[in-house]
């Protein structure tokens, strides 16, 4: 696999200067998925307001994957990284992460469980049309989608209020 970024410039609601960035760094074929860095950056106000929502991420549910506690790299740069956690202890050798679920988190760019679980689980309001920019190499995908193609139900918390 190729290095790949993904960059969401504004999936917030009611913030346009607050997004994130998403890099798969390049790795063999057979290899098993590493961590998946995502570097979040923005105003400094909604962005203290989301790391306070982003916590509740680490220990909200059970799923195939985890998220690492975001940590505060300055008043407008917060990283965090995307685990995958299917096959816990074992390797793609001996089978134990052959797993649907595996294949799942694989194939499916984090950016979509992040806001996913950002709604969900973190209460966060989505805008209503979520931009992405995918590169790969010198080739650039941009793309825009619907909200409820991505997540339903849309969260209730602004990250910005008057």
């Amino acid at each position: 696999m190729q290095e790949l970024t993904i960059k969401v410039p504004a999936p917030f609601s009611g913030v346009s200067d607050l997004g994130f960035t998403a890099r798969y760094a390049a790795q063999a074929d057979q290899e098993a998925l590493r961590d998946v860095p995502l570097l979040i950056e923005g105003d400094a106000r909604p962005l203290r307001r989301l790391v306070d929502h982003l916590r509740i991420l680490r220990s909200a549910r059970e799923a195939p994957y985890k998220w690492s506690d975001p940590i505060q790299l300055s008043d407008e740069v917060v990283v965090m990284s995307f685990r995958e956690s299917s096959g816990e202890g074992g390797t793609l050798a001996d089978g134990a992460k052959s797993s649907v679920d595996y294949f799942h988190n694989l194939m499916r760019p984090v950016v979509f469980p992040f806001l996913h679980d950002c709604a969900t689980i973190a209460g966060l309001r989505l805008a209503d049309q979520i931009e992405f920019r995918v590169q790969v190499s010198s080739q650039v995908l941009d793309m825009n989608l619907r909200l409820d193609q991505i997540v339903r139900p849309n969260g209730d918390t602004l990250l910005w209020s008057f």
